[in-house]
């Protein structure tokens, strides 16, 4: 009360500046300690009617914490972040508009599935390598397997790094939504 001056007040009307407080969030959101920020993520899944059962809590940290940096508010959580926690999400159709056309692609995916099944140590590097050599092999571009295997985990045509993905969602998930994508294309 001290240091207020009605001098000091302006005439003009007030603005509220969208972009700004966006940008504020999207700061406070990158800054906040990641126990707080899972916290408030949970929250975000469970009003938006994701439940988290146990095997998912254990990776709920390194999905918030891959996706904190992308995030511009809670709601991308439950939103373009969703299949970070759980199977229910669908494919955007301009993603598979884009990079599900080749008509190879239900093969290779399939043929992905199981040699990312057959990793010993399912790491960033190893299913990358894996990816490639497929790609090698298959004489078709690593782009290719990556886009298509981006879409086939997350519904996006944008996400975190693929092989960052990969190791957060962990084997099981991964090889599952593979495998389920490539029947989604013998399907349509």
């Amino acid at each position: 009360a001290q240091s207020f001056s009605l001098a000091a007040v302006s005439k003009s009307n007030a603005v509220f500046d969208l972009e700004k407080l966006a940008w504020m969030n999207v700061e406070y959101l990158r800054h906040l300690p990641l126990p707080r920020l899972v916290s408030l993520a949970r929250a975000e899944l469970e009003s938006a009617g994701i439940v988290l059962d146990e095997e998912k809590l254990e990776g709920i940290a390194k999905s918030v914490s891959l996706l904190q940096t992308r995030a511009r508010s809670l709601k991308d959580f439950s939103g373009s972040g969703r299949a970070f926690f759980t199977d229910d999400f669908k494919y955007d159709p301009e993603a598979v508009k884009k990079f599900w056309k080749d008509r190879s692609l239900a093969d290779l995916l399939d043929a992905l599935a199981a040699r990312l099944n057959e990793l010993p140590v399912f790491e960033a590097e190893s299913s990358e390598k894996c990816l490639r050599l497929l790609a090698e092999d298959e004489g078709v571009k690593a782009g290719l397997l990556i886009n298509a295997s981006r879409v086939a985990l997350t519904g996006q045509a944008v996400a975190p790094g693929l092989f960052e993905v990969m190791v957060t969602l962990g084997k099981v998930t991964v090889v599952s939504r593979i495998r389920r994508a490539a029947q989604y294309l013998r399907d349509v």
